[in-house]
């Protein structure tokens, strides 16, 4: 997904404002804070894509490697909603010297594009005291949209990465991102919900669609969601229809620990209520698969999948270990207890479609 050439894009332009002799004037209030950090427990960017890493080269691949792989899909979903907190430093910039609409050619595609500040606007059913869009102007397509309240700071943000930048080809032209942040929560201090739909997937466990949400007390961070992968096979080769990676989890900024419930469940599922059973637990779904492709014997079996347990235990190196009875001491029992924590409707995560609000 190309979100990230807005930054090089915006850059030049947000150095552009900066570097302007224009005095400062009366400013829009623009958030410092629009997404939740999560710790590199996990959340890291040694992964790919891909809904398998390479293994240890034995061909089988085990519990460990999907859980690590899962840290990469938290960390997609953590560095999408950092891209909007870059493109409201632009807004920053703009406002700070009373302007209101900028035009300017992108630095990769060439096209001319305008950023606009509003005031006061409805979108959606749903009154926001300020709104920053960006548009490539031969067509009006919108690229970005962002709308928020202050006071608590409360909002959206939406983003098509190919109207951002058409540089490359159509490919992900339907691609879109979506962040819903609040500082206006009963539970939580912040809240972040990171939706992201229509990536195409070509390689084997590449995701299409993700939703997590996101929860921050202190140095407490909660995530719960799913990644979509259409077209992944695990260990069956012949396993059709996609899966999710739903999970939950919660990690510790002050200790960079972390704890993690995953389950694989057929992206075709219409409810959350495995979350109380075992049927699509990282073990019985890899202990299946590898009943599909190979006659092994139980203790084998066993063998494999000693790490494909549930919970999974990390640092900030990355995993530890998995399994109730295998819990290090560093971890604490309500720290490591997700009851009541639930994923998404895997189904739900398939379809999730995303566009920008009239």
């Amino acid at each position: 997904m190309r979100v990230l050439t807005l930054f090089a894009l915006l850059l030049s332009f947000s150095l552009f404002i900066a570097c302007s002799d224009d005095e400062p004037s009366v400013s829009i209030p623009i958030p410092d804070q629009f997404s939740v950090d999560i710790p590199a427990s996990i959340s890291s960017n040694s992964g790919s894509l891909s809904g398998r890493t390479s293994g240890d080269g034995d061909g089988v691949i085990e519990g460990n490697e999907i859980y690590e792989s899962l840290r990469y899909f938290i960390h997609l979903g953590e560095k999408s909603a950092e891209i909007v907190e870059f493109t409201l430093q632009v807004g920053a910039a703009l406002s700070v010297h009373n302007v209101r609409s900028y035009t300017f050619d992108g630095d990769d595609d060439g096209r001319e594009k305008r950023i606009d500040l509003v005031e006061n606007v409805t979108r959606g059913g749903v009154d926001y005291e300020y709104e920053m869009i960006m548009v490539d102007t031969e067509n009006e397509d919108k690229a970005l949209q962002i709308l928020w309240n202050t006071n608590p700071v409360s909002g959206v943000a939406i983003l098509n990465p190919y109207n951002l930048d058409r540089s490359d080809s159509e490919a992900d032209a339907g691609a879109f991102l979506r962040i819903d942040y609040t500082e206006d929560d009963d539970t939580y201090e912040a809240t972040m919900t990171v939706s992201i739909s229509g990536v195409e997937a070509v390689d084997n466990g590449d995701i299409n669609n993700l939703k997590m949400f996101v929860g921050k007390n202190g140095d407490i961070v909660e995530v719960r969601g799913n990644s979509n992968h259409p077209n992944i096979n695990i260990i069956d080769p012949d396993f059709t229809g996609g899966r999710n990676y739903a999970f939950v989890g919660r990690g510790d900024q002050a200790t960079d620990l972390g704890v993690v419930n995953l389950w694989l469940p057929a992206s075709s599922v219409t409810t959350n209520d495995f979350v109380q059973g075992d049927q699509y637990s990282v073990y019985d779904v890899l202990e299946a698969e590898i009943n599909e492709v190979a006659n092994l014997d139980q203790q084998t079996i066993e063998d494999i999948l000693a790490e494909a347990h549930s919970p999974a235990y990390f640092n900030a190196q990355g995993f530890i270990t998995s399994g109730v009875d295998n819990k290090p001491v560093s971890f604490e029992a309500s720290f490591v207890d997700l009851t009541g924590m639930q994923p998404f409707v895997p189904n739900d995560v398939k379809n999730l479609s995303i566009d920008f609000i009239q």
